[in-house]
C-alpha cells in the first residue's frame, strides 16, 4: 500500500498501525517535585506528651495500651530517616507517561493474548511509578479495558509483540541525551524493508545510503543523527520516544500532515510504503534527521527474519545484527517471543 497523503488524517500522528500494539514513551517538559530534604532537628517525644487529652476526642489522642514508652527509646537520629537516594528519588519522582498503540483486536485472540505480555514485563522490570495511557479506537478500548483490570488483579499487565526485559526508567533516561533539536527517539530497523521500499529510488540514486545498512556499532552506541555510522536503514516504531511538547510544536512535522506536501515527498523516494506510522517517521528521517535520535538496538530488538528468506539473504545480517543488550524484544511480522527470552 502506497504512503499516501490521505492516510495523513488516519496517521494524524496519532501514531495508530493497523492490528498492532506499540510501545510509546512519552515526556512534557516538567520539572518534578523538589525531593524532601531529611529532618534536621527531630523532636524526641516524651511518654506524658501522649498521654490522653481529657479537653480532646478521647479517640484521636490516646496513648497506647500496655507500652512502657522510654523517652531515649523514641528519640530519632536524622541518620535513620535519611533515605537511601535510589529510594527517595522513587519515592519523589514524577510518573513516567507510557502509551500503548492497541487496534483492531476485536477479532484477534492472538493480539488480546499478546496484551498479556509486554505490560506484564513492563511492571515486573521497571523501578519506576508508571502511567499508562492506551491509544485504541472504541472495540480496543472495552477490550484493553477488561484485560487490564483483569490484569492488574493478578498484579500482572500484558502487550502485544512487546516484552520489555530492561528497567523502563532506564529508557526514560536516554530524554537527557536528546539534543535540542530531537523530538521522536527510536531504533533502526532491523532488516531490509526500507531497502525494498526504496529499490526504485536507490536505482537512480546509486550513492545513495538511504536504505543501506548501518555501520559496525551503530545500533549499540548512542547518537541524534540516523546516518552517522554506515547507511540508514528507516526506524521501527516498535519503542518510541516522544518528547510530547516539541512535538505540538514542530512546524516540520504538521507539515507532513499536509496531503501536498506528503504526496510530493513520497513521490520524491518512490516511496510505497506498508508500515503505518513508521513509515512516516522513516520519510521524515530522510529529509530531517536532526529531528530523531537514535536508541540503541536492545531497546528493541527486532526478531523479524521474513526479508532473509525472500531476497535479502546475502546482506540480511549486516541489517539484523545487534551485539548490544536486550532490554525490550519486539517479536514484529508475527514472529513469536521465545518464553526463555
Amino acid at each position: 500500500m502506497a504512503l499516501k497523503a490521505r492516510q495523513a488524517s488516519a496517521v494524524a500522528l496519532a501514531l495508530i498501525a493497523s492490528a498492532s500494539v506499540l510501545l510509546l514513551l512519552c515526556r512534557r517538559d516538567m520539572a518534578p517535585p523538589p525531593i524532601p530534604r531529611p529532618i534536621d532537628d527531630p523532636v524526641a517525644l516524651d511518654p506524658k506528651d501522649m498521654a490522653p487529652n481529657p479537653r480532646k476526642n478521647d479517640l484521636l489522642y490516646r496513648a497506647p495500651l500496655n507500652v512502657a514508652l522510654d523517652p531515649m527509646d523514641m528519640a530519632l537520629d536524622p541518620m535513620d530517616m535519611a533515605l537511601d537516594p535510589r529510594e527517595n528519588d522513587l519515592l519523589y519522582r514524577a510518573p513516567l507517561d507510557v502509551a500503548f498503540i492497541f487496534t483492531h483486536a476485536r477479532k484477534s485472540q492472538e493480539l488480546q493474548r499478546k496484551l498479556a505480555v509486554a505490560a506484564t514485563s513492563l511492571l515486573a522490570s521497571t523501578t519506576a511509578p508508571l502511567r499508562l495511557h492506551l491509544i485504541t479506537d472504541q472495540d480496543g478500548f472495552h477490550i484493553a479495558t477488561d484485560i487490564i483490570a483483569k490484569a492488574q488483579d493478578a498484579n500482572q499487565l500484558g502487550f502485544r509483540s512487546i516484552k520489555v526485559k530492561g528497567d523502563i526508567a532506564e529508557l526514560h533516561s536516554h530524554f537527557e541525551r536528546f539534543t535540542a533539536d530531537n523530538i521522536l527517539g527510536m531504533t533502526l530497523e532491523q532488516s531490509p524493508v526500507y531497502r525494498h521500499v526504496l529499490s526504485q529510488y536507490r536505482r537512480l540514486h546509486p550513492d545513495t545510503t538511504l536504505g543501506s545498512p548501518p555501520g559496525p556499532g551503530a545500533g549499540t552506541g548512542l547518537g541524534s543523527v540516523p546516518a552517522t555510522q554506515g547507511g540508514f536503514p528507516g526506524f521501527n516504531s516498535g519503542v518510541v520516544l516522544v518528547a510530547v511538547d516539541r512535538l505540538r510544536r514542530s512546524d516540520v512535522i504538521r507539515s507532513y500532515l499536509n496531503k501536498t506536501v506528503l504526496e510530493e515527498r513520497a513521490s520524491f523516494y518512490s516511496f510505497e510504503g506498508h508500515l503505518g506510522d513508521q513509515d512516516l517517521y522513516t520519510l521524515v528521517a530522510f529529509d530531517h534527521p536532526d529531528l530523531f535520535y537514535v536508541l540503541p538496538c536492545g531497546w528493541n530488538r527486532q526478531l523479524c527474519t521474513w526479508w532473509r528468506d525472500h531476497g535479502y539473504a546475502r546482506v540480511f545480517d549486516q541489517y539484523f545484527n545487534c551485539t548490544g543488550e536486550v532490554k525490550v524484544i519486539h517479536g514484529n511480522c508475527k514472529t513469536p517471543i521465545p518464553d526463555d527470552l
